[in-house]
């Protein structure tokens, strides 16, 4: 069996994830606003696995956060990568990884699969990357409010649109909204080209101090990225 090839990651490593980690926190420091991600890694040239989510990977991953990954992108190749540009282990189960990359979230398992963190160490919990569509028209409707959303003293809720989330999402999410400080945080990557052909990768956070309801507010009292 032919050994795998060693791939190139970030071209400047330290300025390209220190880029990709402000990008990061401006999604989740302004939840279900989608933040354009311009700093990216070379593709892998197959799979699942988009460079959006390789960006994540490469700026946040180390030796010392167990990841996690589903079915579509649990490859050798990937593995591969990762293991040679992060040093991570790869966790057996959801409950041990502090990183869980996600290409297929209509099949993911349950949030109270993932590491929920302990009670002194609630910041060592997981965070998701799931890849989604974020479409700005049809698609699920998702409203939210809480810390960083506009005008969410004033009972505005931002909302956002997904296109393939499970069926049970928002009755987990509001289980792990409720279970705060302790909980998942998720970041949503849309993976993409441009009208000319250059990649463009959105992220869009929802940390756990976010509350997602039904949309039905009238437009006046929505602050919408879904049209």
């Amino acid at each position: 069996m032919s050994a795998l090839p060693t791939l190139p990651g970030f071209s400047n490593p330290v300025d390209d994830a220190q880029a990709v980690f402000r990008a990061l926190l401006d999604a989740l420091s302004r939840p279900g606003i989608p933040v354009l991600l311009t700093t990216l890694p070379p593709p892998l040239p197959a799979g699942d696995f988009s460079q959006g989510m390789l960006a994540l990977a490469l700026a946040l991953c180390d030796g010392d956060t167990p990841l996690w990954l589903d079915e579509a992108v649990d490859t050798p190749e990937v593995r591969h990568h990762l293991r040679f540009h992060c040093a991570s282990p790869f966790a057996s189960s959801p409950s041990e990884a502090s990183f869980a990359f996600i290409a297929r979230p209509e099949g993911m398992p349950r949030l109270t699969a993932f590491n929920q963190g302990k009670t002194d160490f609630p910041d060592r919990s997981v965070m998701l990357i799931i890849s989604t569509n974020l479409p700005e028209r049809h698609g699920q409707v998702h409203e939210l409010s809480g810390p960083g959303v506009k005008g969410s003293d004033r009972g505005n809720w931002q909302s956002f649109c997904t296109s393939d989330l499970p069926a049970w999402f928002r009755e987990d999410w509001e289980a792990n909204h409720a279970s705060y400080p302790l909980g998942v945080d998720i970041i949503f990557v849309d993976t993409g080209v441009d009208r000319s052909g250059v990649p463009r990768v959105r992220l869009l956070g929802l940390p756990r101090t976010a509350r997602i309801r039904d949309a039905h507010l009238p437009a006046s009292k929505e602050q919408s990225v879904c049209m």
